[in-house]
């Protein structure tokens, strides 16, 4: 099978397209031929040796796999070849505490995740663990599914399990231009949620203003906070959803009400922050952490956009071999949404 490969840290200039064996079924695994996966940032990260993951060469990245079942392992039930299948990026224990309660994403001895310990997505094939497995509906494409994994998963278990956003309430979400950012900005209006977001760019803030966000602010050249204030006369917002870092992390705590919540996922523009602690304590404010999401929030996503309930932005596709490019415009941030890159095949 084709897969991108890289054998040391460095930039883009490091991937390769190469030739791999095919990868091998055992019991209770099946094997996915990929049509579709979507780019990440932590993508980046790892191939510059920054991510905190262990990373073994040779290296194949990609965490967003979705295609067709190929093969059927020993034991495998209720799964036949050709279903249209996403995989969950952790292959949890199913055992402990965090899998018996539905939060998976906590599992205290997971067996690999996704491209660390495993194959990675940027390949035509992956094995994986039947439990893993998350059906794509009817009315979701291949290049959909993959676009959404990800991006809605984090924005649902962010918004909505961590941080509780109810209807009527008013929500930050921090560089709306992005994936995840981009469909944060959809679950938090079909929550019922009043919406402020931003983003370095005016065009960008367009793009969110058509999915539904109510108030935009460009940060780099309108104070954040000034402009939270004035849109909620001066009381803040609800919840923020940061996943951004450095200087938007100050700026995100400043513009929340008394007793308000900031949810974080990441922190690409700076992952240590300063901190004042003073108006935290006595605002009551809460900082909430969230990693990655459940499979049933990708499950509850997967519907709502099969009934175009939310619309998962798709900024470019590329084919595998031109994963160089497709990294490069993703790196560029001269986009809105997800780039995905295809294997042939994809609905």
């Amino acid at each position: 099978m084709k897969a991108v490969v890289f054998h040391e840290f460095g930039t883009t200039d490091v991937l390769r397209v190469e030739e791999l064996p095919d990868p091998e079924v055992g019991a209770g695994e099946v094997l996915v031929d990929i049509t579709a996966t979507a780019l990440n940032h932590l993508d980046v990260d790892v191939r510059q040796g920054i991510s905190r993951f262990p990373v073994a060469f040779p290296h194949t990245l990609g965490v967003e796999p979705v295609g067709r079942i190929a093969a059927l392992g020993a034991g495998v039930e209720g799964w036949a070849v050709g279903d249209r299948v996403a995989v969950y990026l952790i292959a949890t224990c199913g055992s402990c505490i965090y899998c018996r309660t539905g939060r998976e994403s906590l599992c205290t001895a997971p067996a690999w995740f996704v491209s660390m310990g495993s194959g990675g997505a940027y390949a035509e094939k992956i094995t994986c663990k039947a439990s893993q497995l998350i059906r794509i509906p009817e009315g979701v494409s291949d290049v959909e599914a993959a676009a959404g994994l990800i991006a809605f998963g984090t924005a649902w278990h962010m918004l909505i399990t961590r941080a509780g956003l109810r209807s009527g309430q008013t929500v930050l979400i921090n560089s709306v231009g992005s994936g995840i950012g981009s469909a944060a900005v959809q679950v938090a209006k079909h929550a019922g949620a009043y919406v402020i977001g931003n983003s370095s760019r005016d065009d960008k803030l367009e793009r969110a203003k058509a999915l539904g966000m109510d108030v935009g602010i460009n940060y780099t050249t309108q104070n954040v906070v000034e402009e939270v204030m004035a849109a909620t006369g001066g009381e803040g917002v609800d919840v923020v959803y940061e996943h951004v870092g450095g200087e938007l992390f100050q700026n995100s705590l400043d513009s929340l009400k008394k007793d308000g919540r900031l949810v974080t996922c990441g922190g690409h523009a700076g992952e240590v922050v300063p901190f004042d602690i003073i108006p935290f304590f006595r605002k009551q404010l809460s900082i909430i952490g969230s990693f990655v999401f459940d499979r049933a929030e990708v499950e509850t996503c997967f519907a709502l956009i099969a009934r175009g309930a939310l619309v998962p932005q798709v900024a470019a596709t590329f084919p595998l071999e031109q994963v160089k490019e497709a990294t490069d415009l993703m790196e560029s941030r001269e986009f809105f949404g997800k780039i995905v890159l295809t294997t042939g095949g994809a609905s």
